[in-house]
């Protein structure tokens, strides 16, 4: 009797489909939530061949493009609060800045110098010079303020020459923050520093290449790389400006795996690059005793422009602006899906899911009729061993 009415309990549990496990949505039911709903939730898209993995490629960012790889100066200005150092010369027979004799008490009649104490370019903009007064420092050049002082000169000293030096600047700066040994502002050298130069002057990184992104800030806009992109790139390795502000930040890539699967796991990128195929296998493949091979899907939001290149133009998702909702799916059955596998790259934050096949359904449900059948045989054992006793 217990047996029979464990078969009937197994029997109805089946025929009403409750209390069997899943591990997720079957093959089925994700492509019947694209196809039956009037706006559905994803756009579906099989991925058959190579074409379709290259149409997928996003368009890759560029700061060389954004900001420009800029020329080789890097346009440094002398900026109010700047600490300059002045030096001026005369030629023979010139005296204007020369000294006494301790002997005669007259002029040396040979030239002279002077070197005019460093000094900080006031509000004003300006700095003071002996015999010409005060000078418009700020927004020029070293050299043209060395052309104005030369040019206040002229008729007061013989063939006058004078020498700028900026001894300290905070606006010839740029600012290195986050992941990066020793965050600092970075003087640049007249000679044009780039991306990389400011990191290593700042200690290098503190969290590792694969997992660092470069935020670069000039005037207001933002673009950010990979930081083994710049490395890989050198055009990406572009000049910096003064008042640019570079940020390292640790953003480590990484995709979801899901299903039936080697192992359901948040994986890290083991290179800049990963395709589908090379995402699979580092999960551990598919299950063979598991897994729907029509049924491997990765989900992801698609910018509009790629969306549209590979979406029906009359798709509703398209209408509503924004990233698209996309899942794209991989049958396995057919070889030229892995030809196109090892061609579809995948990004950051995607999920794939294996769906597990229909023949696991009556594997659970022989599991739960070998249990009820067991502890039936074993009650039934019981009784016979107690009544041959008695």
């Amino acid at each position: 009797m217990p047996l029979k009415f464990g078969l009937v309990c197994v029997l109805a549990c089946v025929l009403t489909g409750c209390g069997l496990p899943e591990a997720g949505p079957k093959t089925s039911r994700i492509l019947e939530e694209a196809a039956t709903r009037a706006v559905p939730p994803f756009a579906l898209v099989d991925v058959t061949s190579q074409t379709i993995a290259r149409n997928v490629e996003r368009p890759e960012t560029s700061l060389a493009a954004y900001f420009g790889e800029g020329a080789r100066d890097p346009g440094l200005r002398i900026a109010v609060g700047d600490v300059v150092s002045v030096s001026l010369w005369e030629a023979p027979p010139g005296s204007l800045f020369g000294t006494a004799s301790s002997a005669t008490g007259q002029q040396q009649a040979t030239g002279s110098s002077v070197m005019i104490p460093p000094q900080t370019v006031n509000s004003d903009r300006t700095i003071s010079i002996p015999y010409v007064g005060r000078i418009v420092a700020a927004g020029q050049t070293p050299a043209a303020v060395e052309r104005a002082v030369v040019s206040g000169l002229s008729g007061k000293a013989v063939q006058p020459q004078a020498l700028v030096t900026v001894q300290q600047s905070v606006a010839n700066t740029v600012t290195v923050t986050g992941e990066v040994t020793g965050g600092a502002r970075v003087a640049l050298s007249p000679a044009g520093d780039r991306i990389l130069d400011a990191i290593a002057a700042a200690g290098g990184l503190r969290a590792g290449v694969n997992d660092s992104v470069v935020y670069l800030t000039r005037r207001g806009r933002t673009m950010h790389l990979p930081f083994t992109t710049i490395v890989q790139n050198p055009r990406e390795n572009i000049g910096l400006r003064p008042e640019d502000v570079v940020t390292v930040v640790r953003e480590p890539n990484t995709y979801t795996i899901l299903g039936a699967s080697g192992q359901n796991a948040e994986v890290g990128f083991s290179s800049q690059h990963v395709s589908m195929a090379n995402a699979v296998a580092r999960a551990g493949g598919l299950q063979d005793n598991r897994a729907d091979v029509s049924g491997v899907f990765l989900f992801r939001y698609e910018p509009q422009e790629v969306a549209r290149r590979i979406v029906a133009q009359n798709n509703p998702l398209l209408r509503r602006g924004g990233p698209v909702p996309i899942v794209y799916r991989f049958n396995l059955k057919n070889g030229s899906t892995l030809l196109a596998m090892q061609a579809f790259e995948v990004q950051p934050r995607d999920i794939i899911y294996i769906s597990n096949a229909s023949s696991v359904d009556v594997q659970k449900v022989m599991g739960l009729f070998q249990g009820v059948s067991g502890t039936a045989l074993s009650a039934a054992s019981v009784g016979i061993a107690a009544s041959t006793a008695n």
